[in-house]
């Protein structure tokens, strides 16, 4: 962040989507069935150890474009 003038960020939604009304059930992996995006991000939040903070990292990247220039397309989201 500190070597660009602006970030673009693609193919992230943002920390509420999993919460909001209109989110896809979509499966986490293309190649196996199981449990939907939203379920893994979920699982992997609350885990006691390891894991990817999914829903974290998204908060995190909120508040640094609060600070900092990043642009999110695709899916295109505001911070507010």
């Amino acid at each position: 962040m500190d070597a660009c003038s602006g970030i673009h960020v693609y193919g992230m939604i943002n920390d509420t989507y999993c919460k909001s009304d209109g989110f896809r059930k979509v499966p986490y992996h293309y190649y196996e069935p199981g449990r939907n995006e939203c379920d893994e991000y979920f699982l992997h939040e609350n885990a006691p150890y390891g894991g990817h903070r999914f829903i974290t990292e998204k908060t995190v990247f909120a508040r640094w474009s609060k600070k900092k220039k990043i642009t999110f397309t695709h899916p295109n989201w505001t911070v507010s």
